[in-house]
């Protein structure tokens, strides 16, 4: 093992340079001193020394040699037990950690290791006991007044004579100074990048606009030769307006002449004043645009000579156009005719129509009664008797005798209607609808409703049908809403042009849009019996009564979302 040593006067030939360089090297190569201190015990060491080999011959020679270079080395070398105990601590490790020799040694190594880092230590020496050196590991220590930074280790093991580990040897660099040039390096380099790539976008940018520049050099050409093309068009133009001049002094005449021809056929185009207007403004723009279009004049003279042409075809589709309406005229009086003998056979229809429904549904009241009679005694008498499904088809039988006998008191309720005369005097709507309202929550027991009466605005109609049509909206309003824990009614009214329009809107089972034409009509139900019960006239009612005061019906819904229904009174006349 070689270590270097002051050298003396005078010159070194190449080849012992080169030695002398490779001895530093060993010496600042940190695996140096862990081989060293592993050959402490050898028997003699040739030192090189003034550009010759010194010999050392005992064990007490090479340790002091070896205890000078790690006692004066720059890195701190330290060893300690397999614990983790500090054995030896060089001037380096004063210098670099700022405890000496005595505050460190038997002290845990954990003294340099800053908070996070203690776990490293028991990675070191699970690599030492697998013979591993560990050279040039990059981390972080502690000083001692706190301050961390950067160290590279080498660790390698300290084995007696038998090779056993007894202990560990690490040497400690610090590299704080080259992590700062590193970052600064890495700063600098992608700086450059940056500028490089900055320089090449405004090369690119650069290139772009003299390609541009070009582009507009050769428009501008372009433009000037078309300048010169339309000054010498413009020239020509000239020349011809000239040459036209002659032609159209015979055009004006021309024009004179038609004006004249169009006052003689004024009489009788009188239901086509309107077309012959317009043609007029179209030939006087034909006028104008003839002086500055020379060039058309001919075709125009031509279009003109075939306007002329289709004048004429114009009077005689005149003429027959006005024997076509007087044949119109006469189908339109024959028409009228028709449709008011229509009018009276359609009234005479509803008037049989209505006086068969009333005997219809007063002849079916009677047999319907005796069903539901005799149906009743069965039961009542025989009920104990019967099997169950008999028992089953004798309620059914009751329940849709006593159905159909409500339907029959609905067909009465709406033929009467069509047939009663109206008594209209002035309606308080607000204290009408109260009392109905009233009535039906008194009937729903303990279910929770809220109904919000606006301000509903007074009309001129049949107290007793009005009545109807609310106790129809308002009951629907309640039934739809059935299963909603919360029932909420809202009704009101308001004003639209000589109309009043009141709604009901509730929060129930609303319907879908596209079925919104059959809510109004006899028997045209949107749900089933099981869901909502009913028979279907209720609505059909509210709208022919509202239809007789000259009022309208609409509705408006969304599944399970609810629904408004509107009709309309006229306003009281002052």
């Amino acid at each position: 093992m070689y270590f270097a040593t002051p050298g003396s006067s005078g010159s070194l030939n190449k080849s012992a340079m080169d030695k002398r360089k490779n001895e530093q090297k060993s010496i600042d190569n940190p695996l140096f001193f862990q081989k060293a201190l592993q050959e402490t015990h050898a028997t003699r060491l040739d030192v090189p020394f003034a550009g010759r080999v010194v010999k050392i011959k005992n064990d007490e020679d090479s340790a002091r040699y070896l205890a000078a270079i790690v006692e004066y080395s720059q890195d701190a070398i330290i060893s300690k037990s397999l614990d983790g105990t500090i054995m030896s601590w060089n001037k380096g490790g004063e210098k670099m950690f700022g405890y000496t020799a005595k505050e460190a040694i038997g002290r845990h190594i954990s003294l340099i290791f800053p908070p996070g880092y203690v776990s490293e230590e028991k990675d070191i020496l699970d690599r030492i006991n697998r013979n591993e050196i560990i050279e040039n590991y990059e981390t972080i220590r502690c000083k001692k007044g706190g301050e961390q930074f950067y160290v590279s280790l080498t660790v390698s093991s300290l084995k007696d004579q038998e090779g056993a580990i007894i202990g560990v040897s690490k040497i400690v660099r610090d590299i704080t100074v080259q992590k700062k040039f590193e970052a600064a390096l890495i700063h600098a380099n992608k700086t450059l990048l940056l500028q490089n790539l900055e320089k090449e976008k405004r090369a690119a940018e650069l290139t772009i606009a003299n390609r541009e520049l070009i582009f507009q050099n050769e428009e501008k050409e372009k433009r000037a030769a078309e300048l010169v093309i339309a000054n010498k068009e413009l020239a020509f133009q000239n020349e011809e307006k000239g040459k036209r001049a002659a032609e159209l002094v015979a055009a004006n005449r021309e024009l004179a002449f038609q004006n004249e021809e169009k006052e003689k056929r004024a009489a009788e185009l009188t239901i086509a004043n309107r077309e012959l207007i317009f043609q007029n403004a179209e030939k006087e723009k034909r006028a104008a645009e003839l002086v500055i279009a020379n060039k058309e004049l001919a075709f125009q003279n031509e279009e003109k000579e075939k306007r002329a042409a289709e004048l004429t075809i114009a009077n005689t589709e005149l003429i027959f156009q006005n024997e076509e309406k007087e044949k119109r005229a006469a189908e339109l009086d024959i028409a009228n005719r028709d449709l008011r003998i229509s009018g009276e056979q359609v009234e005479e229809v509803n008037k049989e129509l209505e006086s068969f429904s009333y005997s219809v549904s007063h002849d079916l009241r009677a047999p319907l009664r005796a069903i539901h009679g005799y149906s009743k005694m069965l039961k009542e008498n025989y009920e104990l008797q019967l099997a169950p499904e008999a028992n089953r088809l004798m309620n059914t039988i009751m329940y849709n005798a006593k159905k159909m006998g409500q339907l029959i008191d609905d067909l009465l309720t709406f033929s009467r209607i069509g047939r009663k005369e109206l008594v209209k005097v002035n309606l308080h709507m607000d204290s009408i609808v109260a009392n109905i309202c009233s009535e039906l929550k008194n009937e729903q027991g303990d279910r929770t409703i809220e109904i919000h009466i606006s301000g509903l605005l007074p009309a001129h109609a049949d107290s007793i049908s009005i009545k109807q049509v609310w106790l129809n909206l308002i009951s629907n309003a309640i039934k739809y809403s059935r299963f909603k824990e919360k029932v909420i009614i809202e009704i009101g009214s308001e004003i639209e042009g000589d109309e009043i329009i009141y709604h009901i809107k509730d929060n129930g089972a609303g319907f879908d849009m596209r079925y919104a034409n059959k809510l109004f009509g006899v028997f045209q139900r949107l749900h089933s019996d099981e869901e909502f019960e009913g028979t279907g006239v209720g609505l059909a009612l509210v709208r022919r009564i509202i239809t007789k005061h000259g009022g309208r019906t609409w509705a408006e819904g969304k599944v399970d979302k609810g629904a408004i229904f509107y009709f309309t009174l006229k306003i009281i006349p002052s």
